[in-house]
């Protein structure tokens, strides 16, 4: 019976769903190999001599047919082996078939291939790259003529069969059971070795010396080439294993034989440089004379003469493979072989273009695999910069990686947002005085550093015509290491959580340490603003992208933590599990839709997004525990249809990360929903995580709530909800949004609530045993009037910030700072927080602040009718209030 699409189903999603019905996908299991065998197709015809086979002309195509394989189609396979008419690939795991990053994989674009697109392809290239070596060899008299069967005479084809095997050790066995094959083996004549035996074929490294025209010098640098050994494997062997498992051979430039049968007959052979995807062979040729049909090739006894060596050359680590991944165009992988003033011509480029592009639709990530970087670089807007190892200290930037403020008046730091640096070790040069600098504000998360810059870690930047401290206002720094001093200068308020540093210099107006090893004294507030908790009661350290010594990439999910204390790396590796990238639906902008997404969640995939702009014409539905949703380079979800981007179910353990939700022109009622409203189940021994969320309002863009959290136990860490207060089309009737989050679920904890502008309460918490630590909050600059802005039914002023609802009988906040600039009327607001007059409730350092604005706009108290108001810059006290502790009894 011919399958149906589902009747709601559109034209081009019917006639995708017929296409992908009747496939077969191969099995996602990390633990099993996939082995690709190709047969070619009238091949007698192409001999010197039909009865006498082998051909040296057919075997050298075949083996150059198997370069093109390793460094055009498949560069994620580990070893090419050919015999007679037949290749083998091997893939290690299911996710090689994607290939490693850096290599140019254009064949793969989606980390789940359908076989029948497997074979076909694979077939195709190879026939097309086998004809073409054919084609290029001196012109030989071939036996036959004519057309038979309806081939043309000369022409060779292929076919392709793709099937998995459990493990490493059963390709090793097929590949001994292909080299036994007794159906090519030739008893009466003496042949080469490659004859009886085969030839494998594998990658090797090598140093290569070139001029670089910038400096003038030589350079040595990393290369990528392909070898071919004659001979196969006979006998199963442990030392060979490697040539299933490992996409290299043994040593760089001087190649030491195997444990294996062909250790005794290797050599040397010429090295001749070709891109990496072939068009027309570069490989060294002798002359060879025509030979009569009668004759005989000349006799090469293996155990006298060597294996003929083979050497393709492919210049693998040059910067232009650099975007050439699975992730797409806007992500740069870079390599240590590459050169290091390309690496930093590249980044430089990118930040010249985003260094001021706030709104801009362009998004980039800079990865790093493990090895040391001697470049030095500044980062934009949109650009996440990320170490792939699993330490911070796999990756060292020596040279210096930071954020400057020049395009901003006086170093102005206050609009520098949507940048992350994560995973990965700065020592800054003496070209920025040893020093680095992080000048930024909200959205732009500093996870898993390990700054060794020997004048520390600066939050701000001088402003060099003043000499004063330009302006910078919020930041998030989590599981990292300084070696030296951090210095906030101007930085006015900031969260730290489970970091070590050498010591904290200063505070402006709120900083708040959570878990870490060495946090400042609160003894002295509010003279210094400091609060201070010491351990971190419930995290799970954001998901990473790191990649393994064999070059697969894998998402590493930290374990949970309770009451933790510092960094979760520095006295032993992170615990946690990795998830093989060959379990992630990788998304390009280009090319993914919700259907299709869905499809893959509802199949237990996770996501990732790779950078760039995703307009959703329906929610993305997550359904099942454990998933996780991850974005690259600051990638943006755009919901158009009046629903929200995202909704989790009530599950465990979901992940959300690295995203910009922003509103479109259509409302949404939430932008990102988090349990359904009947949520009820208790997930504290798997929590959900939201980590390094951006939901924004901009300009002629509409929504209600920014995120609803409905279920129990989630976890929030650095979240931004911002309706935009600048901006083209940014005005009180034009961007409305009413909330920023709506907290229903009980036990719900966020560190970094960065939460400002919108019309009435910013946080609206209604359920129990509720957490907060580190609030910073600035209210609507732009009421056009007080009579605009008001609560309770008219009878007071403006909404306040922090709304703890009245039947809430449990809450608690630690370092609480609201701050006013109206801008555009003389508006008032009563209370800046306001919370029920029940014992449960504690709020720990509190703080308002009035930016500027209108004279006559104030906050009048900072919670409930107590705290005093913030009016004006001048006297200190109309500036800034604060209170140290309160609770909802003393209020009562």
């Amino acid at each position: 019976m011919a399958p149906k699409a589902p009747e709601s189903a559109g034209l081009a999603d019917r006639m995708a769903y017929y296409e992908a019905v009747s496939d077969f996908m191969l099995p996602a299991s990390s633990s099993c190999s996939i082995i690709l065998r190709l047969e070619g197709q009238n091949f007698a015809r192409l001999a010197l001599r039909p009865e006498f086979l082998p051909d040296q002309h057919i075997h050298d195509a075949m083996t150059s047919t198997c370069s093109d394989l390793l460094l055009g189609l498949f560069p994620g396979a580990s070893l090419a082996y050919t015999r007679s008419n037949r290749i083998i690939l091997v893939f290690p795991s299911p996710s090689s078939l994607l290939g490693p990053e850096g290599d140019g994989v254009r064949t793969l674009p989606h980390e789940r291939v359908p076989v029948q697109k497997l074979v076909s392809r694979s077939a195709g290239y190879s026939s097309a790259r086998f004809n073409a070596h054919i084609s290029a060899t001196p012109s030989l008299p071939r036996s036959g003529s004519g057309v038979v069967d309806g081939d043309e005479s000369g022409t060779a084809y292929f076919d392709a069969r793709v099937f998995a095997v459990p493990n490493s050790e059963e390709v090793l066995n097929y590949l001994v059971w292909q080299c036994r094959d007794k159906s090519v083996v030739h008893e009466k004549e003496v042949v080469p070795r490659w004859a009886v035996e085969g030839c494998l074929v594998k990658r090797e490294l090598y140093q290569r010396r070139n001029l670089n025209p910038k400096t003038g010098q030589m350079d040595t640098m990393m290369r990528t080439r392909v070898r071919a050994e004659e001979g196969g494997i006979r006998q199963f062997s442990t030392g060979d294993l490697r040539l299933v498992i490992e996409r290299y051979w043994d040593d760089v430039n001087s190649p030491q034989p195997r444990d294996g049968p062909m250790a005794a007959v290797r050599s040397s052979g010429p090295t001749v440089s070709t891109n990496t995807a072939p068009s027309k062979p570069d490989v060294p040729k002798s002359p060879k004379p025509k030979i009569p049909l009668s004759s005989k090739p000349p006799a090469i006894p293996t155990s006298s003469k060597p294996a003929i060596l083979k050497t393709i050359a492919a210049d693998n680590s040059s910067i232009s493979a650099a975007n050439q991944t699975i992730f797409g165009p806007n992500v740069y992988v870079f390599d240590p072989r590459m050169p290091a003033t390309d690496i930093q011509a590249k980044a430089t480029t990118i930040f010249n273009q985003m260094e001021a592009n706030e709104f801009g639709s362009e998004r980039y990530a800079l990865l790093f695999k493990p090895g040391t970087y001697n470049v030095l670089f500044d980062v934009g807007f949109y650009t996440q910069v990320a170490g792939l190892g699993r330490s911070p200290d796999d990756v060292v930037v020596d040279g210096g990686a930071n954020v400057p403020a020049y395009w901003m008046p006086n170093r102005n730091a206050t609009c520098n947002f949507w940048r992350a640096f994560e995973n990965f070790s700065i020592n800054a040069s003496a070209a920025t005085n040893n020093t680095t600098t992080i000048a930024v504000s909200q959205a732009a998360p500093l996870r898993r550093m390990h700054i060794r810059s020997s004048n520390g870690l600066w939050l701000f930047q001088v402003d060099p015509g003043t000499g004063a401290g330009g302006w910078a206002s919020g930041g998030f720094m989590a599981d990292s290491v300084v070696d030296g001093q951090i210095l906030p200068g101007s930085q006015q308020q900031w969260l730290s959580r489970n970091n070590k540093y050498g010591s904290w210099a200063n505070a402006v107006w709120n900083m708040v340490f959570v878990g870490d090893s060495n946090a400042p004294s609160q003894a002295n507030f509010p003279v210094s603003p400091y609060t201070t908790v010491d351990r971190t009661p419930v995290i799970r350290e954001k998901p990473y992208l790191c990649i393994t010594n064999r070059g697969q990439y894998e998402v590493f999910v930290p374990s949970l933590q309770a009451n933790a204390r510092g960094p979760s790396w520095t006295d032993a590796p992170t615990p946690g599990k990795a998830i093989p990238i060959d379990q992630f639906y990788i998304a390009h902008p280009s090319t993914a839709n919700v259907a299709g997404m869905n499809a893959a969640l509802d199949s237990g995939r996770h996501i990732v997004f790779t950078p760039g702009i995703y307009k959703l014409d329906d929610t993305l539905r997550v359904s099942r525990a454990g998933t996780i949703i991850l974005g690259l380079g600051m990638s943006s979800l755009v919901p158009t249809s009046g629903r929200p981007a995202v909704s989790v179910a009530d599950v465990d353990g979901v992940t959300l990360a690295g995203l910009i939700i922003d509103a479109s022109e259509i409302r949404s009622p939430s932008l990102i929903e988090v349990g359904p409203p009947s949520s009820s189940a208790n997930h504290a021994a798997d929590p959900t995580f939201l980590y390094d969320l951006t939901v924004r309002t901009a300009g002629r863009t509409i929504n209600d709530v920014g995120i609803i959290i409905n279920s129990h136990n989630v976890v929030g860490d650095q979240l931004w909800l911002w309706r935009a207060d600048h901006g083209q089309g940014a005005a009180w009737d034009a961007n409305p949004t009413r909330n920023g989050v709506v907290v229903n679920g009980d036990n719900v904890t966020i560190y970094g609530l960065f939460n400002e502008h919108h019309r009435e309460y910013q946080t609206f918490w209604k359920g129990n045993g509720g957490r907060v630590y580190f609030y910073q909050s600035e209210i609507p600059y732009d009421p056009p009037n007080q009579k605009s802005w008001m609560s309770k039914d008219g009878a007071a002023n403006g909404f306040a910030s922090y709304k703890v609802a009245d039947a809430v009988t449990s809450h608690e906040a630690w370092g609480l700072g609201i701050y006013s600039y109206f801008r555009d009327s003389p508006t008032k607001l009563e209370n800046a927080i306001e919370v029920p007059k029940v014992e449960g409730v504690k709020l720990h350092h509190l703080t308002t602040v009035w930016l500027n604005g209108v004279p006559g706009s104030e906050i009048t108290h900072i919670v409930n009718g107590t705290g005093g108001r913030v009016y004006a810059n001048n006297p200190e006290p109309a500036m800034r209030q604060t209170m140290s502790e309160f609770t909802g009894k003393s209020n009562a």
